[in-house]
């Protein structure tokens, strides 16, 4: 079964089939093969969405819309202007540490390279970045977006697999701060010999006017990761408060956008959560023929008589996921994969709180790579430059990712401790 349904998978990305009907197309045929009724593949469907955890993705969404339209991803960049803006690399370490707060609160890669992209790239071409430069360090400083919390991958892989939410979302906080400072320090380094970015002088009343304009949108992480930990709501129920608190500031105390706007966000916001639904229900489809056909177990043998070791079985898995986010999507990858290597690297004792948010910034890289990159092709329309410009800037870029993620995998206390340490209620 595994090799039909790859088999009918790969030939439907060869043709350019939506990676949903691909799968839709494979569910049918190993149906068909199996024998089994497609009233059981329908119930099996409607059991994947049928999940309450699932209504945050909508809700997350809509609030990168609402930050995006309604001033708050403005005032936090300029807040993170004041902050780094005296740092060698000047506007790069403001859009990197901008992507940290608006990652903290949309979970959307693609919308911070959107949001972030807009507003800093013609800046920082004036203060001596090239526009792939430019470019480059907006685009990929989105990964951020979907380790830090919310992260919307994170609530796919804790539903596909049944792991927590709530601890995903807390494991995701030190190492989306890893990932920030890694990427600041190789922007550092590149402004350091590359003399681009002017620097600002540090000054604490331009600092202080930037807090006390943004203080309100900071409230929002507060309110998503101090709610989560302090066991005051779930995930989803975060993304209600963090929806309701986002409206109430951008139409009644920044006023920065009209009722009217948000008719406009809800239909963006449907179709994103659409595409993803369907993906998701097609894919439970497909989780459930190759588990009644003893798949993962099958597979957990194979890779056991291979190596029982942990961190060179993480070696190898992630070298496959980086194969396979350069031909796959976040999305897809994430409920099509998570299912089959969750159980193989939970056998040998790995944490799978730890493993999802390791997935999650592993196929975040792949948003990043060509062919098939996501918030590549969005920089690139953002930036205004080619891809092969964007890609060759961002060579430095992939190299401190791939520190980063030798790191998390040589240490995964980085990743496990905090959720260890803090008690919350499971989704």
């Amino acid at each position: 079964m595994l090799w039909i349904f790859l088999g009918i998978l790969f030939a439907s990305l060869a043709l350019g089939l939506p990676i949903a009907f691909g799968l839709g197309v494979a569910a049918v045929v190993m149906a068909l093969l199996s024998d089994i009724p497609l009233s059981i593949m329908i119930e099996q469907s409607i059991r994947g969405v049928n999940s309450f955890p699932l209504l945050a993705i909508p809700f997350f969404i809509l609030v990168g819309e609402v930050m995006s339209n309604g001033g708050i991803a403005r005032r936090l960049m300029e807040l993170a202007g004041a902050l780094v803006g005296f740092v060698r690399g000047g506007l790069g370490q403001v859009a990197i540490t901008g992507s940290m707060f608006f990652g903290g609160i949309s979970g959307s890669a693609v919308a911070d390279t959107a949001a972030t992209g807009a507003m800093m790239i013609p800046s920082m071409t004036k203060q001596g970045y090239t526009a792939p430069q430019a470019t480059a360090i907006n685009t990929v400083s989105s990964v951020i977006g979907i380790i830090i919390p919310p992260s919307i991958p994170l609530i796919l892989f804790g539903i596909v697999t049944e792991t927590s939410i709530s601890r995903l979302f807390i494991a995701g906080i030190v190492p989306g701060i890893l990932i920030g400072f890694g990427l600041m320090a190789t922007t550092f380094i590149m402004a350091t010999i590359g003399h681009a970015g002017q620097t600002r002088k540090f000054r604490f009343d331009v600092l202080w006017q930037a807090f006390k304009a943004a203080w309100l949108a900071l409230v929002l992480p507060v309110i998503v990761i101090g709610g989560i930990i302090g066991g005051v709501f779930t995930a989803t129920e975060a993304a209600v408060a963090a929806l309701l608190y986002s409206l109430f500031i951008s139409l009644v105390v920044y006023r920065e956008f009209h009722i009217r706007e948000l008719w406009g966000m809800l239909i963006r916001t449907a179709r994103l959560t659409g595409m993803v639904l369907l993906l998701l229900a097609f894919a439970t489809v497909i989780a459930w023929f190759l588990t009644i056909n003893m798949v993962p177990q099958t597979l957990v043998t194979q890779v056991q008589a291979i190596t029982q070791d942990p961190f060179l079985l993480l070696l190898i898995v992630a070298g496959l996921l980086l194969l396979v986010g350069f031909v796959m999507d976040l999305t897809p990858a994430m409920v099509i994969m998570a299912p089959m290597l969750t159980p193989i690297v939970t056998s040998v004792g790995v944490d799978p709180v730890y493993f999802g948010v390791l997935m999650a910034f592993i196929l975040g890289i792949g948003l990043l790579t060509p062919p098939v990159g996501t918030c590549l092709y969005v920089g690139c329309g953002v930036g205004k430059v080619s891809m092969e410009q964007l890609v060759k800037a961002m060579l430095p870029y992939y190299a401190a990712l791939l520190v980063v993620l030798v790191i998390l995998i040589a240490f995964p206390g980085i990743v496990t401790w905090l959720p260890d340490l803090t008690a919350v209620r499971g989704n």
